[in-house]
Parts: structure tokens; sequence; C-alpha cells
């Protein structure tokens, strides 16, 4: 039973993130315990330069909260479910319905962008593709030399009672880069196809506490 466990949460997330994604705000808010937003936008400090990339968009909360901090980012999903969902959500909730957002239907191994363009990549609880060499080398090629990429991941709850147990128990569920602790992901980057990963990037990991919950954002910045 136990090594069926991540092909059925893969079969779940993938619906979440296709057909269900109508769903997919409120299930954040839930297994988050209101922290969902707190969380992705932890990455905004950590960004450098304007042209911005963010990396599945989903339900684009984070693209919005973007472009009020004054970023004009283009954003990229796998899934148009997503893509029309963040649509919506700019024609509802930017100011005066004015903004238009940048959305391209793109695969992350192999982006409709040419070398060395952006200086920032932005992705938050991204799918498995991080820990997948040719997606990796794929962001690295976009990014202009010393560009960061800014991964926020590996969430925990602080609260004692049951239900925040529960709740982190089933983030770790997910796999690596979800409640699995910052030193569990660095190690399973540096066995990506034999390293390669240590050879592109600069890591480091900053750790961004709030009231009620932590989380890591992942700071990779281009080698040349």
């Amino acid at each position: 039973m136990l090594n069926l466990l991540p092909s059925s949460l893969h079969f779940l997330f993938h619906q979440l993130y296709n057909k269900f994604s109508f769903t997919y705000d409120r299930f954040s808010i839930i297994v988050s315990r209101g922290e969902w937003w707190d969380w992705t936008r932890a990455a905004i400090p950590f960004l450098r330069g304007t042209r911005i990339l963010e990396l599945a968009v989903g339900s684009g909360s984070l693209h919005l909260d973007l472009y009020n901090a004054g970023y004009v980012p283009i954003g990229i999903d796998l899934s148009p479910y997503m893509l029309d969902i963040t649509r919506r959500k700019f024609a509802s909730q930017s100011p005066h319905n004015s903004i238009k957002p940048r959305l391209v239907r793109a695969d992350a191994k192999q982006l409709p962008f040419p070398p060395d363009y952006f200086s920032s990549l932005v992705m938050t609880f991204p799918p498995g593709f991080t820990f997948d060499g040719v997606a990796m080398r794929e962001l690295w090629r976009v990014m202009e030399p010393g560009g960061v990429l800014v991964w926020v991941d590996d969430p925990y709850l602080y609260s004692r009672d049951i239900w925040s147990r529960i709740l982190n128990g089933a983030l770790n569920l997910t796999g690596v880069g979800a409640n699995a602790g910052a030193d569990r992901v660095m190690q399973t980057l540096r066995a990506v196809d034999g390293g390669s990963l240590m050879k592109l990037f600069d890591w480091r990991v900053e750790r961004v506490e709030g009231a009620r919950s932590r989380v890591h954002v992942f700071l990779a910045s281009k080698r040349t």
C-alpha cells in the first residue's frame, strides 16, 4: 500500500491542478491553515532585477502580488486551467481591472525564451521538475549571468495541535521539498545528474519565520 502512495498523490495533485483547479485556492488555505499566501510572498524580497519569470504560476496569487510590488513578470504554466484562473483573477482583482498578465503555456523543460534573458526566476512549491536535470538546465539557460532562481518550499506549521500535526504529516507525504527539511532537499539536489546542479548554480538557503509557521527559500545563483 505504501508503494502506491506516491503515484496516488501524483494523480490527486494532477487532478487538483487541472480538472479541479477551481478548488486550488481553497485547498491551499486549508492545508496551510491560512499561511499559504505568506509563504509564497516570502519570495519577493529575494528577487533581483526587473526581468522576472514565474514558473508554474498556479492560480496566480503570487503573480498578482508581483505586479502589486512593482514588477511586470512573465508567467508560465503547463495547465490551461490554471492559466485561465489566473487571467480571471487579474480581471477581478487587479487595480481598475487594467492589468493584463503576460502568460504563456509552456513546459519547464522547453522554455520559449532566449538564453541569458531573465534576471530572476521564481517558483513556489513547484512540481517535480525541480529535481529534473533537463528542466534545471533549461532554467539555467534562460537566466542572465549572475541571475537568481528563487524557490520557496519546505513549509512547517508551528502549532502543536492535532490538526497542525496532521497537516505537517500530509505535507511531508508529498515528498522532498515539502516539510522534508532543507538539508534533505539539498542532499537530493546534489544527487541530480551526478551533481551537475552543484556546478551550474551557487546555492544557499534562507529560513523565513512567521508567527505561526516557517518556510525555506532556496536561492540558486547562475554560474557562468
